[in-house]
């Protein structure tokens, strides 16, 4: 098998963002070289069974697309649905654990690393074909290794009037954000609840399309979601039950014109009244992205290295995170949201914001509306200043994960509250306490929607401090053991705590567990 060789990034549109990344994933790959790979066989396989396994692998995608992949048995590539059936019927054969994959760039989340130690990677990047840019009922269909460059770049080939919704780093997968229940920024940005309709390949090998793409020739299929008798889309979400090589989902169409908003406040109890507003603004349509809400320390990532600010184990205390804030000339909390539509209709709901944030002394609230080009009818994205809020996707977000150190990494803690202003600044105080135990700054990304937040911590730490790391991961769990006594739970895990997370969820004695294990799909 051939080790995976380094290749410079290309994907962004960008200006500077190909190079400034690949320095990056260059600084991680020259690291991971001199780490041994150590080669896991899968469990109960003896080394003339896997030289077999390995000889009818290589026959199916090829010798170029079978490779070594660090702590796991091999990783296979499959272009086609057939290939991948084939490969089914040999796990099946030799009862080996398979691991899916699309591009495995989910920094935070694991990466492309397995669950089950010994498993094959079933890597589906070069499963990478955009079947469908449909303008007339704002939706795509894409293979599982599109990824949202690719995407947006072909929009913009075929000058089609829709906005794709771009997570923060744009090399993700279009499919994997969705089965993830990942998010981008435009007012379609969550992408689970947009999909209409897979193609998915059950463990037996058989191959089922979901709702109306049930029927031969379906012209229903990307309209609607619920076909005829049980829905199983979500189904297919976190889970095993079968490797999904075909989806649909609904787009925004481009708007008439386009209003990038900043709010910021200025103390650090403002977060309450600041998440009651918006939780308003937005059950009544006056903001129609998701707003996102950073801590002041999620500012300072923005402006420098920690070391820039404070060079101690501590976390930074109180009195210099004002001082920084002073200084920076930042709130304590912020907000960006946008708002979307014909002109008329922005100034009136933009009215209605600034009236709604009156009672917040202090707070500043900045906007820049984006009107089309004098030749079009609406807004292309690539004519306002890079902007996620547009669909627009990049990649400057990765710098992020330099904050503790160049070599850095991180790890997201991803509970799930009410988008309740007291339920927030409370969990603010009390997550802040343990990050201070551990010596770590507590980032916070507010994540909001109509009735629910996410309340990201982005868990920083350096790659070349054994220290950092130990306590990274002793703060997430601590992290999660606190949210469930208040009462939540996460959204998503890094692949390390999985099974901490499912833990949590224990109604019923862990009912919902012993339900997820009795579905068997052949």
């Amino acid at each position: 098998m051939a080790p995976y060789s380094f290749q410079p990034v290309t994907i962004s549109h960008n200006p500077g963002e190909n190079e400034a990344t690949t320095v990056i994933l260059k600084l991680w790959y020259n690291k991971a070289e001199l780490e041994q790979i150590i080669e896991n066989l899968p469990p109960g396989l003896t080394i003339n069974c896997w030289t077999i396994v390995l000889s009818k692998l290589k026959g199916v995608v090829g010798m170029e697309n079978v490779v070594k992949r660090r702590s796991s048995a091999c990783a296979v590539g499959p272009t086609t649905v057939e290939e991948i059936q084939k490969i089914l019927a040999i796990a099946n054969e030799y009862k080996l654990p398979l691991w899916a994959v699309s591009r495995g760039k989910n920094l935070g989340y694991g990466d492309p690393h397995k669950r089950v130690k010994g498993s094959i990677i079933v890597d589906l990047q070069k499963m990478n074909k955009i079947l469908d840019v449909n303008k007339k009922f704002s939706y795509y269909t894409v293979e599982p290794g599109v990824t949202f460059f690719q995407l947006f770049q072909e929009i913009q080939a075929q000058k089609k009037h829709i906005w794709c919704s771009s997570p923060s780093l744009g090399w993700g997968i279009v499919v994997r954000i969705a089965l993830d229940r990942g998010w981008g920024y435009t007012h379609n940005g969550d992408h689970s609840n947009q999909i209409c309709g897979i193609e998915v390949v059950l463990p037996g090998g058989t191959l089922v399309r979901t709702g109306m793409g049930a029927h031969d020739n379906s012209v229903s299929g990307p309209l609607f979601r619920g076909g005829y008798g049980p829905t199983y889309d979500s189904m297919f979400s976190q889970s095993n039950f079968g490797i999904v090589t075909k989806m649909t989902i609904w787009a925004s169409p481009a708007p008439e014109g386009f209003m990038q908003v900043h709010l910021s406040v200025p103390e650090e109890r403002d977060l309450a009244p600041m998440v009651d507003i918006l939780r308003e603004l937005l059950l009544r349509e006056k903001i129609q992205n998701h707003p996102v809400i950073g801590n002041v320390i999620r500012q300072i990532n923005k402006h420098g290295l920690r070391k820039d600010f404070w060079n101690e184990d501590t976390s930074i205390l109180y009195h210099r995170i004002k001082e920084i804030q002073k200084d920076l000339r930042l709130g304590f909390w912020d907000a960006t949201f946008a708002l979307y539509g014909p002109k008329e209709m922005m100034e009136y709901n933009l009215k209605q914001i600034q009236e709604a944030f009156k009672p917040i002394k202090g707070h500043v609230l900045k906007e820049t509306a984006h009107y089309p080009e004098p030749s079009q009818k609406y807004v292309n994205a690539l004519d306002v200043p890079y902007d996620l809020q547009t669909g627009n996707p990049g990649l400057r977000p990765i710098r992020s994960i330099e904050y503790r150190g160049l070599d850095g990494g991180h790890i997201s803690f991803s509970p799930v509250l009410p988008s309740d202003g007291k339920a927030a600044l409370d969990f603010h105080y009390k997550a802040q306490k343990i990050c201070e135990k551990h010596g770590y700054d507590f980032v916070a990304g507010l994540h909001m929607n109509l009735r629910h937040m996410t309340y990201i911590n982005m868990i920083h730490f350096d790659c070349n401090s054994q220290k950092d790391k130990d306590s990274a991961n002793a703060l997430f769990v601590d992290m999660v053991r606190a949210a469930r006594e208040t009462g939540y739970g996460e959204y998503r895990a890094h692949i390390e705590h999985m099974d901490l997370v499912a833990e949590q969820y224990d109604y019923g004695g862990g009912a919902l567990m012993r339900l997820n294990e009795r579905i068997r799909i052949r």
